[in-house]
């Protein structure tokens, strides 16, 4: 009977202490003291009596008499380095402070410093978003750690490394290039790498860990745009030891290391890419005429006869594979002189261009279209008065037709102010009367 009671209890108190462990959920930090002390309950005839535990054994029974068993929590290293866009920059060639957006992030268990560099790829090397191969390469490149306004702002986000980045906390990590005169559509990728480091000091550089106690080391490398060298570290394997704060590398293998080999396993390093893709903008001009009216033919088969009102269409197609910005259109009508006729714009399309003019607003001159994705109105009619609506014109012969497309096609959603983007086309109409 007494050999059951005592089992009975010893289970009940191993329960209730598997329930404490499970009902927890808040995890210590590396170099947190974790303690735990077990408690008996037992009966010897009818006597009752605790007896508490200690590491090297306690016989002697009551509160009190037992010793803690300690050990630190150890530091846990693992981080991501992420690429933002999940696509390709597009650049211009020759372009300046080009941005590429990462952030890193402490998945480990303490603060910690990151040692940032960015490492241009090789040529020939896979863009990670499926275009082109790596084929140029950046000038002026450097790194700098976003200081809590979005966006990159060059007089704002100076850090040259992350400072005391806390566990489950992120940080916002930019690569800034030059973009050399290179071909339309060529390529280079980028990767930038992350070394752990010594946190504990705000504003100040820690050292690189270099080395875990498992055997585990980070590769040679150089950081903070060129500031820093850090040598590969050496191998150390320790057993474990309760009193003291050991550092176990757990970090997943990135794109690459710090010396352009492929990335490994606990490392201390962490690294992921992005590309810059140059795109240029290639903008056609065209301009038609059609005979709308004349006065003997009227709209049947009418011919550029004097007096016969003719549409001009001018067309701006971008067929590149980057935006332009529209700014202005210049037209000058033509003048009459020997071999040549003139012309005089028309001003209002709609009371003097006749039967089966172009569809236009009452008293105005020209419709401006932008066929793309563009939400703007759509035709923009305007008049050839001097005044703000983005359209002046000389209404007599060799009058000079002036657009402005930053009043036309203002800013709008995505677009700004004159955009017109790959594969789409912007189109003027306006009527002339031949001379």
């Amino acid at each position: 009977m007494k050999n059951f009671k005592l089992k009975r209890l010893l289970g009940l108190a191993f329960i209730g202490c598997l329930s404490a462990l499970s009902a927890s959920t808040a995890f210590a930090a590396a170099g947190d003291t974790i303690a735990n002390t077990a408690t008996l309950s037992f009966d010897v005839g009818a006597s009752s009596f605790t007896l508490e535990s200690s590491p090297a054994g306690n016989s002697i029974t009551g509160g009190g008499n037992g010793t803690s068993t300690d050990f630190v929590e150890d530091r846990f290293v693992n981080f991501t380095v992420a690429e933002v866009s999940l696509a390709t920059e597009p650049v211009t060639a020759g372009s300046l402070a080009q941005v590429q957006t990462f952030t890193v992030t402490n998945n480990g268990n303490a603060p910690q410093d990151f040692l940032l560099a960015a490492i241009e790829r090789a040529n020939g090397t896979a863009d990670p978003f499926g275009g082109l191969a790596d084929s140029f390469v950046p000038t002026n490149v450097s790194v700098f750690v976003d200081n809590g306004v979005a966006g990159y702002i060059a007089a704002d986000d100076t850090g040259i490394f992350i400072d005391e980045l806390g566990a489950g906390l992120s940080a916002t990590v930019y690569i800034v290039s030059d973009i050399p005169a290179v071909a339309d559509g060529s390529v280079a990728v980028m990767t930038l790498v992350a070394q752990v480091a010594v946190g504990g000091g705000a504003a100040v550089e820690g050292a690189a860990i270099t080395n875990d106690d498992n055997g585990n080391i980070s590769p040679a490398g150089t950081y903070s745009n060129g500031g820093t060298s850090v040598g590969a570290g050496t191998a150390n394997t320790i057993a474990d030891d309760p009193a003291t704060v050991q550092v176990v590398f757990g970090d997943a293998a990135g794109d690459i290391n710090s010396t352009g080999a492929a990335g490994a396993v606990s490392n201390g390093q962490h690294a992921d890419s992005d590309s810059y893709t140059v795109q240029a903008a290639a903008l056609t001009l065209s301009k038609t005429a059609s005979v709308l009216w004349d006065p003997v033919n009227g709209n049947t088969n009418p011919k550029a006869i004097t007096g016969a009102y003719v549409t001009y269409t001018v067309t701006i197609s971008n067929t590149g594979t980057a935006s332009g910005n529209l700014t202005t259109l210049s037209d000058t009508l033509a003048t009459t002189g020997v071999g040549t006729g003139g012309a005089a714009l028309d001003p209002d399309f709609v009371t003097n261009a006749g039967p089966g003019n172009p569809t236009n607003a009452a008293g105005a001159s020209f419709d401006v279209a932008h066929a793309g994705g563009s939400t703007r109105a759509d035709p923009v009619s305007c008049t050839a008065s001097a005044n703000a609506d983005g359209c002046d014109a000389g209404l007599a012969e060799g009058g000079t037709i002036t657009i402005d497309f930053t009043i036309l096609m203002p800013v709008e959603g995505a677009y700004a102010a004159g955009e017109i983007k790959p594969g789409e086309t912007v189109t003027i109409t306006f009527n002339a009367i031949v001379q």
